[in-house]
């Protein structure tokens, strides 16, 4: 049998996610391994790291395939902070010269989302984990991106957003600028602190303290949850700039006012008080969704777009 693979991986800010499917007629890729390894985001973690990144998890999917690594005939890579062409270039060959594949293509995060769920392939994916982006694509395939700037100064309504918003307000209530928070408490015990003016040498003592950062945005949503109004207000901006994000991506390829919606990264797929205010704020703006998804695998889309390629070709 001539056994055709293909290979999918969606790295972001937090973790790469590899995995490893035979190719199907109908372009639904049969998994047979998975893997993972640590952010291969290029801008956040730097070239050397992402490679690493992208390298173990790889071979951790082929690991679990229970076989030796090879050549797949195509392999689809969608990674945060890959959106300029010299990174996808530099990405694809070292994907070719290390043996990954036949064919690489990188892709924009977005676009495997939209093609990991049952929709049409079409609409707009709005991705909130570690960073922020909104990716649109029409029926003809022209594509717009919005947001996806990085945490220095973008990444609005991200994990890492949503963190250093709470730990901005710990500061103000310490210094009796600003309203007492349940955020304090939460966010010093998960520090393992007493003290807030500890909060800064301990995160700066962390290998990656934008991961760390970005990894309190679940105490904040919790205190949300429990109607603190301090993490209220901060969780309902944040919303307010993910929808602008969609909002404006739609507009850009004049999708008007009701299209397909797919949201991923860990903000999005795991707070329902998040999705929520989401579709609130959205509909507030006039734009109602024809159809809604929450895509928790969005290397799926990878693989699909993958084995599209090799039937195709």
């Amino acid at each position: 049998m001539n056994e055709k693979l293909a290979l999918g991986v969606d790295g972001g800010g937090t973790k790469t996610v590899a995995w490893l499917a035979r190719s199907t007629s109908d372009c639904q890729p049969d998994v047979l391994g998975r893997g993972s390894a640590g952010s291969s985001n290029w801008r956040a973690v730097g070239q050397e790291t992402a490679l690493k990144n992208l390298s173990l998890a790889i071979d951790s999917a082929w690991k679990d395939a229970n076989r030796k690594a090879n050549p797949t005939e195509t392999a689809v890579l969608a990674l945060a902070g890959a959106g300029q062409a010299d990174v996808q270039a530099r990405v694809t060959e070292w994907a070719l010269q290390c043996g990954v594949a036949k064919k690489a293509q990188v892709v924009h995060d977005g676009r495997a989302v939209l093609n990991a769920g049952a929709m049409v392939a079409w609409g707009v994916a709005l991705v909130a984990g570690t960073g922020s982006v909104a990716f649109a694509m029409d029926k003809s395939g022209q594509e717009s991106v919005v947001g996806g700037w990085g945490y220095l100064f973008g990444d609005e309504g991200s994990a890492f957003w949503l963190g250093q918003a709470a730990l901005r307000a710990i500061s103000h209530a310490d210094d009796d600028r600003g309203a007492t928070t349940l955020l304090t408490q939460k966010i010093l015990d998960r520090l393992r602190t007493e003290s807030p003016r500890e909060m800064l040498s301990i995160l700066s003592r962390t290998g990656d303290q934008r991961r760390e950062i970005a990894g309190l945005a679940d105490l904040v949503i919790e205190a949300a949850e429990q109607q603190d109004a301090v993490a209220m207000e901060i969780v309902e901006r944040g919303v307010g700039y993910l929808a602008t994000l969609a909002r404006c991506a739609a507009e850009k390829l004049s999708l008007g006012q009701r299209f397909p919606l797919a949201l991923a990264g860990g903000v999005l797929c795991g707070s329902q008080l998040v999705r929520e205010k989401l579709l609130l704020e959205l509909q507030n703006e006039g734009i109602s969704p024809s159809s809604l998804e929450v895509v928790r695998d969005p290397v799926l889309g990878c693989l699909r777009l993958a084995c599209r390629d090799i039937v195709t070709s």
